[in-house]
C-alpha cells in the first residue's frame, strides 16, 4: 500500500480558504489609505468573513458537481468533513451579520447589495444557468473586477466623496485580479474548462497563449501611473499592481519549473505586495 503523501505547510492557507480573504483585507487597508479613512478591526473582519464564505461555497460547489473526482486538493478537503465544513460556515455566516448590523451604512447595504448580485450571477453562470454565461467576458475577468469592487466597498461608504482618487487603484487591482484567476486557469487546465467552449481557455485561446504580454502591459501601465500621481498612497497602490503584475509575467515564463499547487499559492500571494509599502511608509 502506497503510504498517503504529507500535504506542504505552505499549502493550508490556500486550503482552508484563507488566502484571498487575507488579501482582501490587506487590499481593503491598501483602499483605505489612498482615500485618507481609518477603518475599524469590525470592517477587516467583515470583509475577511464574506470573502471566506463566499469562497467557501464556490469551491464546495466545485467538488460537489466534479462527482467525487477532484482534481485539486482545494476541492478534495471540501468534500472531507462535510459537517465540520457545514459548521465552521454557520458560524462565519452568524459573525457577518452581526458585524453588518454593527458596522455598515446605508450606503454600504446598498455597495453590497450591488456586489452580492453581481456574484449571485457568477454562482448562477458558473454553477446552475450556462445561459449567463458570455464568450465575450470571461468568469475569471468578472471575479477579478467583482472582488476588487468588493474591497473598496466599505472604504466608500465611509467617505464616497473620494471616488475619483479611488477609481485608478481599484480599476488596476481589479485588472490584477483578473489575471491571477486566468493564470490559475491556464495553469491548472481543469476538466470542465476544457470541455466547456465559453470558457476561457476555449473563448480566448489567444489571451491565453500571451498572458505574459498582458501582465507586462499592465504591469508597465500601473507603474507609469503610480509616477503620474501625486498622493503618496495612490502611487503605492499602483506601484503595489505593477509589481505583482511584472511578477505574473516572470512567473508565467517560467511555470514549467514549478508544480501546479506552488503556482495556484503564489497566484494569491504574489499579490500581497502593498505590505511592501505598509512596512516602510509605516
Amino acid at each position: 500500500m502506497q503510504p498517503a503523501t504529507r500535504t506542504l505547510w505552505w499549502l493550508w492557507p490556500n486550503l482552508l480558504n484563507l488566502d484571498s480573504p487575507l488579501l482582501a483585507v490587506i487590499w481593503q487597508e491598501q483602499f483605505a489609505r489612498v482615500a485618507g479613512v481609518s477603518l475599524g478591526w469590525g470592517d477587516r473582519a467583515l470583509l475577511f468573513c464574506c470573502t471566506w464564505l463566499v469562497y467557501c461555497a464556490d469551491r464546495t460547489l466545485d467538488a460537489v458537481e466534479s462527482g467525487g473526482k477532484t482534481e485539486t486538493p482545494r476541492h478534495a478537503i471540501q468534500l472531507r468533513g462535510k459537517p465540520i465544513w457545514l459548521g465552521v460556515c454557520a458560524a462565519v455566516l452568524v459573525v457577518a451579520l452581526v458585524l453588518a448590523v454593527a458596522t455598515l451604512n446605508s450606503r454600504a447595504w446598498l455597495g453590497g447589495g450591488v456586489v452580492l448580485g453581481f456574484t449571485a450571477v457568477h454562482f448562477g453562470a458558473t454553477h446552475w444557468w450556462p445561459a449567463l454565461r458570455s464568450r465575450f467576458w470571461s468568469k475569471e475577468w468578472n471575479v477579478g473586477f467583482v472582488f476588487s469592487a468588493g474591497c473598496a466597498l466599505q472604504v466608500w461608504s465611509v467617505a464616497p466623496g473620494v471616488w475619483p482618487g479611488l477609481l485608478p487603484p481599484v480599476i488596476g487591482f481589479g485588472a490584477l485580479c483578473a489575471m491571477s484567476c486566468s493564470h490559475i486557469t491556464a495553469w491548472e487546465v481543469l476538466k470542465a474548462d476544457r470541455n466547456d467552449p465559453g470558457s476561457l481557455l476555449n473563448a480566448h485561446p489567444v489571451f491565453v497563449r500571451r498572458l505574459s504580454w498582458f501582465d507586462i502591459a499592465l504591469g508597465l501601465s500601473a507603474l507609469a501611473a503610480a509616477a503620474a500621481l501625486g498622493q503618496a498612497a495612490g502611487q503605492h497602490a499602483m506601484a503595489a499592481v505593477g509589481i505583482s503584475a511584472l511578477g505574473l509575467a516572470w512567473l508565467h515564463d517560467r511555470c514549467d519549473r514549478f508544480s501546479t499547487d506552488f503556482l495556484r499559492v503564489t497566484a494569491d500571494f504574489g499579490l500581497y505586495t502593498p505590505l511592501l509599502f505598509f512596512v516602510f511608509s509605516g
